[in-house]
């Protein structure tokens, strides 16, 4: 394989990447807290889209961290589910 046929597949891999990128970006995950009193919500290539934070907990910091954990928690476990759907053969 020479020089130019490594750039041509450089190029490739790129091009893939971006697709694949854009195609993540149209897919939006959400996390919640037990009750949903914490909803954390990003796309596919983690970028926060929003957070909500139920009125009921406002102002307890030990709840809120308790209820963020759980969130991101369920969050990363939603995000790995949609990454396996759309990529399963490609991450084993």
């Amino acid at each position: 394989m020479g020089f130019m046929d490594k750039l041509k597949d450089i190029n490739e891999m790129r091009k893939q990447a971006k697709v694949m990128e854009a195609m993540l970006a149209t897919e939006i995950v959400s996390g919640k807290s037990s009750g949903g009193k914490i909803v954390l919500t990003i796309d596919g290539n983690q970028n926060v889209k929003s957070v909500e934070v139920s009125a009921d907990i406002a102002g307890d910091k030990s709840e809120i961290a308790r209820h963020i954990r759980a969130a991101m928690e369920d969050l990363y476990k939603q995000h790995k589910k949609m990454l396996q759907s759309k990529f399963g053969n490609m991450l084993q």
